[in-house]
């Protein structure tokens, strides 16, 4: 959204090729002019794709208190992620009278696990609601992120909670057996269980292991400015920017110059492909027979019982 950078550094810049990456151009954009200016202080450059030098290739600064307190915020908040789900799980398992046994248009347990998902939304916006930024936004906006987001934060926890040699999720859970076979995901319509182990598989291994990552990208997920019914778009915008700005710091700190800049854009990336991810699984939801899902489902994607 910004327009032209202020040339206060030198010549004008000419965009990062991530800039193409449309609705994070202007974030892009702004970090340029905010380099030229000295605003970041960084070492690393955005907008030149240059080889590391001796003075880049050394590992990035450490994260400056205001940064590490952000950070420390979002893994306060995700705690609520980490209870047991003992008896959120006994409820579905014992078999939930909204199956009825003529009704074979649902798998049974695939609807298991659509309604296990409730679970997990109710724990993503307890998080959300202990980020400072998000609480004190008005109750419109904060209910249409949560409506627009939760689920792409949800794919964006499933990264961290894939298991690859069992081709299953872990849950929490008191005796650390519980998981939700991804074989399941094959019963549902369309192709969610390929494009999400997709998804997975195309996450670099150190970057999907590291909870610190996931959990910026879930709140530059969670402030996505563009979604429906948000009234203060402007504000989401700057607090989005604000993550954005957190993750590159964040790999800045733990990798060397040109490989904590290349993450960064490839991360970006995978911000587009959890969008389009998203089709597939709400997909799965609006096949589902409204009368045998959550209420909190029904309200999230409006489905009208039959």
């Amino acid at each position: 959204n910004n327009n032209n950078s202020n040339n206060s550094g030198g010549g004008a810049v000419s965009p990062h090729p991530a800039a193409r990456h449309g609705k994070y151009a202007s974030y892009l954009q702004q970090q340029q002019q905010q380099q030229q200016c000295g605003y970041s202080g960084c070492n690393t450059q955005l907008q030149q794709p240059s080889i590391c030098s001796p003075t880049t290739a050394v590992m990035g600064r450490d994260l400056n208190e205001a940064e590490q307190m952000k950070l420390r915020e979002l893994k306060l908040a995700s705690e609520a992620l980490y209870y047991p789900m003992d008896n959120d799980l006994s409820v579905l398992m014992m078999g939930d009278d909204r199956v009825k046994p003529e009704d074979t248009h649902q798998d049974p347990k695939l609807l298991q696990v659509i309604n296990l998902t409730a679970v997990a939304i109710k724990r993503l916006i307890k998080m959300a609601k202990k980020i400072s930024v998000f609480r004190d936004m008005c109750q419109e906006d904060q209910v249409a992120l949560l409506k627009g987001g939760c689920t792409e934060m949800m794919i964006m926890r499933s990264v961290l909670t894939y298991d690859n040699n069992r081709n299953t999720w872990k849950l929490p859970h008191v005796s650390n057996t519980a998981h939700i076979r991804a074989e399941i995901l094959k019963q549902a319509k369309g192709n969610i269980y390929e494009e999400l182990l997709k998804f997975v598989g195309t996450f670099d291994e150190k970057w999907r292991m590291d909870e610190n990552i996931i959990l910026i990208m879930c709140a530059i997920v969670l402030f996505t400015p563009t979604r429906a019914r948000v009234i203060h778009a402007d504000v989401i915008r700057l607090e989005q920017n604000s993550y954005y700005y957190l993750l590159r710091r964040y790999l800045e700190s733990v990798y060397p110059g040109c490989e904590a800049k290349s993450a960064f854009i490839k991360l970006i990336q995978k911000i587009s492909d959890v969008e389009r991810l998203n089709q597939f699984v709400i997909g799965v939801y609006l096949n589902v027979n409204p009368s045998q899902v959550e209420p909190l489902l029904r309200e999230i994607f409006d489905l009208k019982n039959h």
